[in-house]
């Protein structure tokens, strides 16, 4: 199969694409139509935090779906779109927040947090949609004792155009790893969270205790890229309460385009390391160490592959920087715990296998 795509033209890959997403929101739409939703008193209150940036439509779609899933509020963060976001004036559940100029999805993520008064929050992509399975697990969460985050699994729409139903691969052996793949609630024991640390570092794939943010200062990065990296590690260092759940309850869209930040390849690339800076001076223990060192080296591999060639000297520059100095204090802990990922630092710095 692979072998023939080469053969088919771009824009037809594109627009089958494009149809299986559309038939990915439909059954989704449907499942939802079809669900008996808990009663919002018997809800977790959490509330629904949508940073959006022209994407107008897609938006609605989002607004429309979670009409009826109880949230206890819902703000939008329109982050300087060209055309200003309205929402419809009979919606007087949703508030709506507008920067004048675009300051990323990350700040604006800040923004709409400090305008949450709910106990609890999650945040959504503008494109993204709520499974069936979101509310249920709302219900459970409600009967549990204060936690500081749950994360729950989602699915992928580049996985489930090949035929799949949920996350990648990756994500899922990180899963299966700290033994919480299985499960519609469980707490998880502190030794494998350096192990579910790893995961993707999404926003939207957990449900936070508002409080438990604020205390800690814990936001993403107002960098143009990653900025969601110093939320998910800020998270699991600050965390004293950490659930899970296997339910899949985020429809994640995968898209081409210049403008999806996922797609990017140009100098924004290089401030990953800005994100990483926060996370760097919290001092993670030396567990947590190990595992962030082991996710930088994998994203690494990743942006190498998406970044212009041109940009590629300097970040692979400013990795060996971080490796080399930014984390200098961190080699001894590293080369007792893991001796080949010390072998792959070396690599790095001295350029020789």
């Amino acid at each position: 199969m692979s072998r023939l795509r080469r053969y088919i033209p771009r824009r037809v890959i594109r627009t089958v694409r494009k149809l299986q997403q559309r038939a990915q929101v439909r059954a989704i739409r449907r499942a939802h139509k079809q669900a008996k939703l808990p009663a919002p008193a018997a809800l977790l209150p959490t509330a629904l935090v949508i940073p959006v940036h022209n994407d107008a439509v897609r938006l609605a779609r989002l607004i429309e779906t979670v009409a009826t899933m109880g949230f206890a509020q819902i703000i939008v963060v329109d982050d300087g779109s060209d055309l200003p976001v309205v929402i419809d004036a009979d919606r007087k559940d949703v508030t709506l927040i507008r920067h004048d100029t675009p300051r990323g999805p990350g700040a604006a993520r800040t923004t709409g947090t400090a305008h949450v008064t709910a106990p609890y929050l999650i945040y959504l992509d503008s494109d993204d949609l709520p499974t069936a399975d979101l509310p249920p697990l709302l219900a459970d969460l409600a009967r549990q004792p204060a936690f500081d985050v749950c994360i729950y699994k989602h699915i992928d729409s580049h996985i489930a155009n090949s035929g799949h139903w949920g996350q990648p691969p990756a994500d899922e052996a990180h899963w299966s790893a700290a033994g919480v793949a299985i499960g519609a609630l469980q707490e998880a024991p502190r030794a494998v969270w350096p192990e579910l640390a790893q995961i993707a570092n999404y926003p939207w794939n957990k449900v936070y205790r508002t409080a438990f943010l604020r205390e800690h200062d814990i936001r993403c990065a107002d960098t143009p890229v990653h900025q969601d990296i110093t939320l998910h590690w800020l998270t699991f260092l600050h965390a004293q309460r950490l659930l899970t759940s296997d339910r899949a309850c985020v429809w994640h869209m995968i898209a081409d385009g210049a403008n999806r930040l996922t797609n990017r390849t140009g100098p924004e690339r290089l401030r990953v390391f800005e994100a990483l800076a926060p996370i760097v001076a919290a001092s993670p223990p030396a567990d947590m160490t190990v595992a962030l060192t082991r996710f930088v080296l994998t994203l690494s591999d990743w942006i190498r592959s998406i970044i212009d060639p041109v940009h590629l000297p300097a970040f692979e520059v400013a990795l060996t920087h971080w490796l080399q100095d930014t984390i200098a204090d961190w080699h001894p802990q590293i080369a007792a715990a893991d001796p080949a990922l010390m072998a792959q630092i070396e690599t790095q710095i001295t350029g020789r296998p």
